[in-house]
């Protein structure tokens, strides 16, 4: 005879016990994470049961179903597993009997654990509703065979659908920034999500999803095998771990996990879903094939990247996938969240990251906007000053930047050719990045991205985001060329003559004549690196007759006092007067060469 809910719960009520599978914690500044709870059944005298994941997955076979149960030893001995039926039951009341994992264990120890995994695939067009699992006794050797229900187990609130990308638990659903642990694991490790960043190379475009890993237990603990998924209004697209060793934590130790979710065309996000595949190995297949861990997952699947179509999951041959946390995207607030900052002083940077040493400091010495008249485009120039604060060597910290104007749009930087490949203790280095931005772009709400490129290569992660207004061009006789002040004292252009080819005609070329004071700034270093500084003459009708430039370091460099700057190139067989004298601070960089006019002046 069938035992009905209420009546194998009284049953089972002593031996009711509350398992939880998410420790209610709290994070260092965020709000309390979930609470994910599950409840374990008295299944006979010795084996206690849970239900712990039950999915639904469509894949190309048809409808697949699939359920994770965990039976308990609560005996002094060990225990053979019993081979009772699991079985689901829909809303519409059609009950499916699942087939057990080849790879299932066979035995139980004493006081010990195991999950054993079932599954069935139907051949049905349509979704369904899972409300009921049962344990089903089957006496085969009886005529007609007999059936007894020892349990049966309500899982309406916790199936994972993955045609539509939800659960039904609403525990299992959480804000961005809040910390939790996965449901079902025993590994303490508590999960923080921390950035989203959308990204866009030559291989399309992506997500990079930063988890904050922090160990609170008292061992060593790894990672567990999950991926993060992405969620959009009609689509769920596959992701992918990107650390590909093992992450192992400390006790009290905290560290970024990577996940990046790859496609072809820009979609926005509408959610995360954290997601493991439950192993298993069919009938005759091979013991080894498919097993995940117990509360981990195989972590295997479609390729990163691939969507699973309009309504659909990605499912594997040796397995199948469930949700177990589904995490809201964060908002555009939540994404640009920039601090304030001030000229020149030191950048706050993610301690946790692995770019930049602990005792380098890097500063943001310059931002200047200049117009580039008939080019439609506007360059900015940011100049960074890195400072070794400690007592030895380290390595020229590689960061990228990136600015984001006002409506969100980013523009990637273009560093210098070239820089130092160490930093002397006690000293600073300059390093120079150039941008092209709109030319409608005021510079006004710009802000400021530090970039790693290096830990989870090929995708970049942010180590500090700030604000960071253009400074005005000052309208006086110093030109700041961080780390040289240099100023104007007086200057000349004179022309002289040239015979012309074959002694037919007469060019002209200019000599400059500077009268400058260079101070350099001390305790920061410059090398042939270094920007130059590029002198240009302009003709009344704005043609640019020649142009010449002159570096602040090596042999030749430009020093306090007179100078001449011979300009032999003129663009013309005519004298031309009045003159304009522009004069730029000029940066190689791997796309060419990037300008900052800093004076104008008029003969």
């Amino acid at each position: 005879m069938k035992t009905n809910w209420k009546t194998a719960m009284a049953a089972a009520v002593l031996s009711l016990t509350l398992v939880a599978s998410a420790i209610p914690v709290m994070a260092d500044d965020a709000v309390p994470s979930a609470s994910i709870s599950t409840l374990s059944y008295a299944l006979n005298d010795s084996i206690t049961a849970s239900v712990k994941r039950v999915a639904v997955n469509r894949t190309t076979g048809g409808l697949q179903i699939g359920a994770v149960v965990r039976l308990t030893n609560n005996g002094n001995s060990m225990l053979r597993v019993p081979d009772y039926e699991i079985r689901v039951k829909t809303k519409e009341g059609i009950e499916y009997k699942l087939q057990p994992s080849a790879s299932n264990m066979k035995s139980i120890m004493a006081k010990e654990n195991g999950e054993l995994s079932y599954m069935v695939t139907v051949d049905r067009p349509d979704d369904i509703e899972v409300t009921d699992l049962s344990f089903v006794e089957v006496d085969e050797y009886t005529y007609p065979k007999t059936e007894k229900v020892l349990l049966s187990v309500p899982v309406a609130l916790n199936v994972w659908y993955g045609t539509k990308g939800q659960l039904t638990d609403p525990y299992a659903n959480m804000a961005w920034g809040q910390p939790f642990q996965i449901p079902g694991s025993s590994s303490p490790i508590r999960y923080t999500p921390v950035e989203l960043t959308k990204q866009n190379d030559a291989n399309g475009f992506s997500y990079l999803v930063t988890l904050m890993a922090e160990n609170p237990g008292t061992g060593n603990e790894t990672v567990s095998n999950f991926r993060m998924d992405g969620k959009t209004p009609d689509k769920l697209y596959t992701g992918k771990k990107v650390e590909q060793e093992p992450v192992t934590l400390a006790p009290g130790e905290k560290k970024y996990v990577h996940f990046a979710i790859t496609s072809d065309k820009d979609i926005n996000l509408i959610g995360l879903m954290l997601m493991t595949t439950e192993g298993f190995v069919p009938a005759g297949g091979q013991a080894g094939q498919g097993a995940g861990a117990a509360g981990a997952g195989s972590g295997t699947g479609a390729s990163a990247g691939t969507a699973a179509g309009p309504v659909t999951t990605s499912a594997t041959g040796s397995g199948f996938d469930v949700g177990r946390l589904v995490i809201a995207a964060p908002t555009p607030e939540q994404m640009n969240n920039t601090a304030n900052y001030t000229m020149g002083t030191p950048i706050a940077l993610d301690p946790m990251n692995h770019l930049v040493d602990s005792k380098t400091e890097v500063s943001l010495v310059e931002l200047h906007l200049h117009d580039n008249d008939g080019q439609g485009f506007k360059s900015v120039v940011a100049k960074f000053k890195v400072s070794n604060k400690g007592d030895m060597t380290v390595a020229f910290p590689q960061f990228q930047a990136q600015l984001v104007g006002g409506d969100g749009a980013s523009y990637a930087g273009t560093r210098q050719t070239t820089t130092a490949a160490e930093i002397m203790p006690n000293l600073g280095y300059v390093v120079s990045y150039s941008f092209m931005i709109p030319a409608s772009e005021k510079g006004d709400n710009l802000t400021m991205k530090l970039l790693d490129n290096q830990t989870a290569a090929p995708y970049s992660s942010t180590i500090a985001n700030f604000s960071a207004p253009v400074q005005k061009e000052a309208d006086d006789s110093v030109m700041s060329l961080y780390p040289f002040n240099v100023k104007l004292d007086d200057w000349t252009i004179s022309a002289y003559t040239n015979p012309g080819a074959n002694g037919m005609g007469l060019s002209y070329s200019y000599n400059l004549k500077l009268w400058l004071t260079i101070d350099h700034l001390e305790d920061v270093v410059v090398d042939k690196n270094f920007s130059k500084m590029k002198f240009e003459i302009v003709d009344s009708a704005g043609r640019i007759l020649g142009s010449q430039t002159a570096s602040l370091t090596g042999e030749n460099k430009l020093v306090s006092g007179e100078q001449m700057i011979q300009f032999s190139n003129i663009k013309t067989d005519q004298f031309s007067y009045p003159l304009t004298l522009h004069i730029y601070e000029a940066i190689d960089t791997p796309n060419g060469e990037a300008t900052r006019l800093v004076k104008s002046v008029t003969q």
